[in-house]
């Protein structure tokens, strides 16, 4: 069953768990936001697009070419604006003031600064280029402060709509996977195949592709981001497809890995070990367990096995306005998993010169472990 719009806690009866942090209400992001400021960062000139739409609760409103900056203090919020999107962010009713400029946002930002005797800024230092940070250094008469992750931490905390988003945009990439399936036949091209994926992502429902569709065969699927290309599907090929959609602005992402005829023993064998690998990870996966130890349990399995070398990425990674962020499942991750969270779990493996296989599922943790959003069977398909 896919979870829709019942909160966290009843999917176990019990209550949350001591501990965990409980996701933002919709209303009070800016307020979680302004708990964070501090003395060192009294202030914050928000730029990354993903961040200003959490924190205006309005997952979709700009197009992905939007930028802001918002600015926050602890006692007010403002959004500069071009004017492509003024009339839109006024008519938002938005909780901000929306200031349009016109020769440089940090040019009217400094107005803002002068009029509020704002003397320190803090400011998202992993999303800005030094050629901008020279520039706002230059136009701002404040001393910066990096402060990089604040929204993000927030944002991995998903609150029952968002979820319901999530699974909503799994669900889509579900109903494309069984379209997909139909239409593999030797003599395609990856490419072909991959147009086909976007073109029914859309018809379902979806607001775009997630990200460039993965579709990579025969030896292309060894290579695990390959670009789909012009190689034509053969008999005999494993036939890797990495997709998803956006619903309301939330991500999709997942992986099947399917044979183009009968699959030999060896491909047999490759897609069992991962198919054993994943399912590890999630009967592992609870609240509480690092980031760390979550990839250890597919990895340490395939190193078991002698194929650790052939998994060579993460285990997986959080998914929500941006396809990937935060909670990372990686071998330098401290991250605890908490209720609330979603994020992938996507094990490969990838022998050069022969082929790759990698299942992935999107998740989303519970009181008592994980629930899966995608649906779609991890059975060997032979096409």
């Amino acid at each position: 069953m896919f979870w829709r719009s019942k909160p966290l806690q009843t999917l176990t009866g019990r209550p949350v768990r001591k501990g965990c942090k409980p996701a933002v209400a919709r209303d009070l992001r800016l307020a979680a936001l302004r708990e964070l400021l501090t003395e060192d960062i009294p202030s914050l000139i928000v730029t990354a697009p993903a961040n200003i739409r959490y924190l205006l609760d309005a997952p979709a409103l700009f197009d992905p070419g939007f930028s802001g900056p918002l600015f926050v203090t602890t006692a007010q919020v403002w959004l500069l604006v071009d004017s492509r999107y003024t009339a839109q962010a006024r008519s938002a009713g938005l909780a901000v003031e929306v200031v349009e400029w016109r020769e440089s946002p940090w040019k009217s930002l400094q107005k803002i600064l002068k009029e509020k005797v704002v003397k320190r800024c803090g400011f998202e230092s992993t999303h800005m280029t030094m050629a901008q940070y020279h520039q706002v250094k230059k136009s701002l008469e404040v001393e910066l402060a990096a402060a990089p992750g604040l929204v993000e931490g927030l944002r991995q905390i998903k609150d029952p709509v968002e979820i319901d988003a999530l699974a909503k945009a799994a669900r889509l990439g579900d109903e494309v996977f069984l379209k997909v399936v139909e239409t593999l036949k030797p003599g395609r091209t990856e490419r072909d195949v991959a147009a086909d994926i976007d073109y029914w992502l859309r018809r379902a429902g979806a607001d775009a592709s997630s990200f460039e569709t993965i579709v990579a065969s025969g030896p292309n699927s060894a290579y695990p981001h390959a670009r789909a290309g012009e190689r034509r599907l053969a008999v005999g090929d494993f036939v890797k497809l990495d997709f998803g959609g956006v619903f309301g602005g939330y991500h999709a992402d997942m992986t099947r890995t399917v044979v183009l005829g009968q699959a030999s023993p060896e491909q047999q064998e490759l897609y069992n070990e991962v198919a054993q690998g994943q399912a590890r990870a999630l009967a592992g996966l609870a609240p509480g367990v690092t980031g760390r130890d979550a990839d250890a349990l597919a990895r340490g399995y395939f190193e078991s096995i002698g194929k650790g070398a052939y998994f060579g990425h993460n285990l997986g990674h959080g998914v929500g306005l941006e396809v990937h962020e935060l909670p990372t499942l990686g071998t330098k991750s401290e991250t605890l998993l908490e209720a609330g969270m979603v994020f992938t779990v996507e094990p490969g493996l990838y022998v050069p010169d022969f082929g790759g296989v990698r299942i992935e599922d999107m998740v989303v943790m519970c009181e008592h472990g994980i629930q899966v959003l995608t649906e779609s069977t991890k059975e060997l398909l032979e096409i």
